[in-house]
This record gives structure tokens, sequence and C-alpha cells, in this order.
């Protein structure tokens, strides 16, 4: 290899190294997360504070996913939002997870993914936390107390007549049980076959509508009932889906739900927005995630806009 030859190949090394280099800061710059614990060491039912921050720029969308109600071998207590804080130019965001084990020994919180998306670009990118070790310790026995034995209950037999008698109640019971509920049945069936003839159909998003104004007439949230407020919300908004595409919406997680729909022709802001109710919704119901008044406050209004954008359209009639 000739003199010139090496100079080329070393200026092409260090070009490229360069481009290395710069462009490093430039993706940790977009997005970077951290997370760590109040403490590395606990004690079996004790709590643990897991703190998750991101840091990114305005333009960048982060995609909290709902959590399982596990990490590991540790158990989601509770998970509070914490405050959208902008410093330099950058938007700070994060979770704090409260677990707790109750196993001892030395265990491995994993790493949590982090969904985002750029501004005008719908492909997510992921990054995730840092694994962090904690050590349990087991609770200590007091081993200067004597261990006592416990004596089992006794019991006495049963004699054939006892028994016999004992049956035949039961027997009885049961025959009565049965017949009154087959009856009851029978004439439930009845009426509501009659209803159904005589009573008109309503659409669904008139049914949907109703609903949703009754729900918030009520304000149960306002009692801490937060959980039974967005299960109700999300299972009349499931209710609609079914009446109106045909989906079985009850029955299908939140993820399957969105599968489904991307059948059916739904703008893109519709769909996003459908999206963002039912992963909120799942962080209260299943994350134990504690809503601000203004998240309650909107919930309503957020099912009614998906309920009015995805109804079917009145057929104008045209003058003859």
């Amino acid at each position: 290899m000739n003199i010139q030859t090496k100079n080329f190949a070393s200026c092409l090394c260090a070009v490229v190294l360069l481009f290395a280099v710069n462009a490093s800061p430039l993706v940790s710059q977009e997005v970077s997360v951290t997370a760590g614990v109040d403490s590395t060491h606990i004690t079996m039912g004790d709590w643990l504070n897991l703190t998750v921050q991101v840091k990114h720029a305005d333009s960048v969308n982060i995609l909290w996913s709902p959590l399982k109600d596990s990490l590991g071998v540790f158990e989601i207590v509770r998970l509070d939002t914490l405050p959208r804080v902008e410093e330099g130019g950058s938007i700070i965001e994060g979770r704090k997870i409260t677990l707790s084990a109750y196993d001892s020994g030395s265990f491995v919180i994993p790493p949590i993914p982090l969904a985002y998306v750029r501004a005008n670009d719908t492909t997510q990118r992921y990054v995730q936390t840092d694994p962090q070790k904690i050590q349990v310790a087991s609770v200590e026995v007091d081993t200067a107390k004597a261990i006592k034995d416990i004596k089992p209950p006794l019991s006495v037999p049963l004699t054939w007549k006892e028994i016999a008698l004992y049956a035949g109640i039961v027997l009885a019971v049961a025959a009565l049980v049965y017949g009154g509920y087959y009856y009851y049945r029978k004439r439930k069936k009845k009426a509501g076959e009659i209803a159904e003839e005589e009573a008109p159909k309503i659409p669904p998003h008139i049914l949907a509508m109703t609903r949703l104004r009754e729900l918030k007439e009520k304000r149960i949230w306002e009692q801490g009932n937060q959980k039974e407020f967005y299960s109700e919300a999300t299972e009349i908004v499931r209710q609609y889906f079914e009446g109106r595409y045909g989906i079985m919406a009850l029955e299908l997680t939140s993820d399957e739900v969105f599968a489904e729909l991307r059948r059916f022709t739904l703008e893109k802001d519709v769909a996003k927005l459908i999206e963002a109710f039912f992963i909120n919704a799942d962080l209260v119901k299943f994350a134990k995630y504690t809503p601000v008044p203004s998240e309650n406050e909107a919930v309503i209004p957020q099912a009614q806009e998906i309920v009015e954008r995805t109804k079917p359209k009145e057929e104008v009639p045209q003058n003859v």
C-alpha cells in the first residue's frame, strides 16, 4: 500500500469517527431516560419507589404504555405521574412507581421500554431504562419463643338417619330453588320478547350519548370512585362499537379493539383519540394510576367526541 492510499484510508476513518461522535449526542439529546430507586435494600413487604424520568425535545411525544400488575417479582402498589417540567428547551416528564416484594433474595427490576414518536412522523421508536438490582431481606423470626403445636378440631361422626335427613332437606331446597328459577326465567324471557316486539330499536350512537350524559350527571369520580367511573365510560364506548361496527368489543382487550377498528375507515386523528382514551382508562383501571380532576372532567367529552365522529352519516333527502 503506497503513502497516498494510506493517507486516504486514514482520512476516511477520521471522517467516519467524527460523524459517529457528532451523531451520538443528537440521538441522546432527542430522548434520554433515567431510572432510580430510593433504596437498594428493603425488607419483605416494604414499599420501594422507582422514579422514571424522560428528557426529550418539544417535538417528541412519549407514549406511556400501561404497566402490568408487576415488574418481575415486584408488585406495583401505586403509579403516580410526575409534574411536566420545561428546562433549557427540553421537556422533562416521568412516573413514580411504588413497588413491593414478598420474597427474599437478590432481584432485578427489569428494564422498562418506552415508545416515542416525532412530530409529523408516526414511526414508533424505543428507549428503555436500566435494570435496578434490589436486595430483599426476610422478616426476622423471634426464635426465643417456643413453638406450640396446634390441636386439630374434634370431629363427631354423623349417623345414617342424620345424613338421610340432611340430604332430603338439601334436595328439597334445591328442587324449590330450581323450580322458582325456571319459572322466573320463563316469565322474564316471555316479557323480554314482548318488549322487543313493541319497543323500537334505539340507534347505538343515540343510546351511547344518553348513557354518557347520565354518567356525567352522577359525577361518581368526585366520591373517589375513579376506577368505577373509567370502567363504566369505556364500557359505554365498547357497547357502542359493538352496535356500530358489529365487533365483540366487550370481550376484547384494548389492543384487540384497536386492531378490529383498523378494518374500518377512520380518520387518523379519530383513531389516535380512541387509542388515547382507552390507554388512559387502562392506567386507572389496571395500573392504579390516580388521575387529576381535569383528566376526570375530560373523559365524558372525549367519549362523546368518539361517538359523534364515528356515528353513521345522516342521509340528506334529495329533491324529486
